[in-house]
């Protein structure tokens, strides 16, 4: 009898642990999914932002000012008097930064000229819940096109992109790096 007693409890105790161990297999696939999710709603945030308000400038030959503040985790889309026509919300478990003149920039203020060309050039990486960058948006304003140019990078696996060291990262990034992929 005392045998049965054991063998009950151990029984219950792998139940137990198998349990946990599916709770705990399905919580980190919702967090990747999620992940993804942000990730992918921060790239289009941004990349609409600026094709949006490069075709406006364009038509309406009006300047746009677009400051990237990724310490609120918002964008802020204005005229020339700075004050916001639009606010868009980036998605608040995620970083960012923008890389200008080799320094990373948390706040970072580009203007779309009235031809749809942006001043100054930049790039923006997105960078996942592991702080590794995810994606990198180049903006290239053009003197002869004289319009904006959008590049999309995304990430394939390079772990050494990480925010911590992103500065240092950009300067010695190619566009051949096996690791990244254009969009």
């Amino acid at each position: 009898m005392k045998n049965n007693k054991g063998f009950y409890l151990t029984d219950i105790i792998v139940k137990i642990c198998i349990f946990l161990i599916l709770i705990n297999i399905g919580f980190i696939h919702i967090t990747k999914q999620n992940e993804k999710k942000e990730i992918k709603e921060a790239k289009i945030i941004i990349y609409e932002t600026f094709s949006t308000y490069r075709t406006k400038a364009f038509y309406e030959k009006q300047k746009y000012i677009i400051k990237l503040n990724y310490l609120e985790k918002k964008i802020y889309i204005s005229k020339y008097n700075f004050k916001p026509i639009e606010i868009l919300q980036l998605p608040n478990k995620l970083n960012y930064t923008t890389i200008f003149n080799r320094d990373k920039q948390d706040i970072f203020i580009a203007t779309i000229t009235e031809n749809g060309n942006v001043t100054p050039s930049f790039s923006t990486y997105i960078f996942g819940y592991d702080n590794i960058a995810k994606y990198r948006i180049s903006f290239y304003g053009f003197e002869i096109i004289k319009y904006l140019k959008i590049n999309i990078y995304y990430n394939k696996g390079d772990k050494s992109a990480s925010y911590r060291g992103i500065v240092k990262y950009h300067q010695s990034w190619n566009k051949d790096n096996l690791f990244w992929k254009e969009e």
